[in-house]
């Protein structure tokens, strides 16, 4: 009797056993469904993030025949810029001014205004602004035949008391554009330029009445030696450097449509005018590696907001 009352218990312990890894089986099976479905939201979610509701803003500077070490952001070799210029174009990237620029964020806070939230940048394609800083010849050089192969726009923004004949360059220095060259270039309906102020001395700790000084002269100079002046006033700051009192002032006082940065983002419907972000263009990026980086840090501008 005994013998089969031990039996009749080790079947119950079995069966519960067997139970308890079905349960276990199915509550493993809810938990690793439930990970793919948050992980196929994500996804869906970071889809959502169109191309046209942003517009990257690229900043170059020098560009060099020589091959020039990866993660340079000021130098960078000009077999890869005529990769970035394909890779735009072949992933559907079309160019514009900042003055169009401009133009569709003068259209979003009017829609804002008016309680309009949709669609987020007013566009129909996917468009980007190249910016290009400090006025080195090698724009004219090496950069401007690409950007006319291409048929590609750029906006560049010179140190404007660099820009003339009586300027002696000190040993580290590179060359810089003319005047006549500047004026070609934007005869070609393929450049504009602006302002990267006439000393290009950092704002930091600077009164007012001083960078103004230095603004000033830029704007000036530009409006001296340049054929033809954009219909948008832009002012890029240099290295980066200004403060939020800053550019409200620039803006108040000197009347400044567009004030950029070298704050890392893209343009969307919060971006604020005072402060354009933009993506510095490292040399050793194949074209992929661009575009990669440039959905990136949409990504990135978005989940901010």
């Amino acid at each position: 009797m005994k013998k089969y009352v031990c039996m009749a218990v080790m079947i119950v312990l079995s069966l519960i056993n067997m139970t308890n890894n079905v349960f276990a089986r199915e509550n493993n099976d809810v938990q690793y469904n439930n990970i793919v479905q948050q992980q196929t939201e994500e996804k869906t979610k970071e889809s959502e993030i169109s191309k046209q509701d942003y517009i990257p803003v690229l900043m170059y500077h020098h560009f060099r025949e020589e091959e020039v070490p990866a993660g340079d952001g000021a130098n960078i070799n000009i077999e890869e810029f005529e990769q970035h210029l394909k890779a735009l174009t072949e992933a559907g990237y079309t160019t514009i001014f900042l003055n169009d620029l401009n133009h569709v964020m003068k259209q979003v806070q009017e829609g804002k205004e008016m309680g309009i939230t949709q669609p987020e940048l007013h566009m129909n394609g996917k468009y980007i602004v190249i910016t290009i800083d400090d006025g080195y010849r090698s724009n004219y050089e090496l950069a401007y035949p690409l950007l006319k192969k291409y048929n590609m726009k750029a906006c560049i923004s010179v140190i404007t008391s660099r820009i003339h004949h009586g300027y002696i360059y000190t040993e580290k220095e590179i060359d810089k554009m003319s005047w006549d060259n500047l004026n070609e270039m934007q005869q070609s309906g393929l450049i504009e330029i602006f302002s990267h102020t006439y000393d290009h001395k950092p704002v930091e700790n600077r009164v007012y009445e001083d960078v103004r000084s230095s603004v000033t002269k830029g704007e000036e100079m530009l409006d001296k030696e340049l054929e033809v002046r954009s219909p948008v006033n832009v002012l890029t700051y240099p290295n980066g450097s200004y403060t939020k009192n800053m550019t409200v002032l620039m803006r108040t006082y000197m009347g400044y449509d567009l004030q950029l940065t070298t704050n890392s983002g893209v343009v969307n419907r919060d971006t604020s005018i005072l402060e354009i972000p933009r993506i510095t263009v490292n040399s050793g990026w194949s074209g992929e590696q661009l575009l990669q980086k440039i959905e990136q840090t949409a990504q990135k501008t978005f989940q901010k907001e």
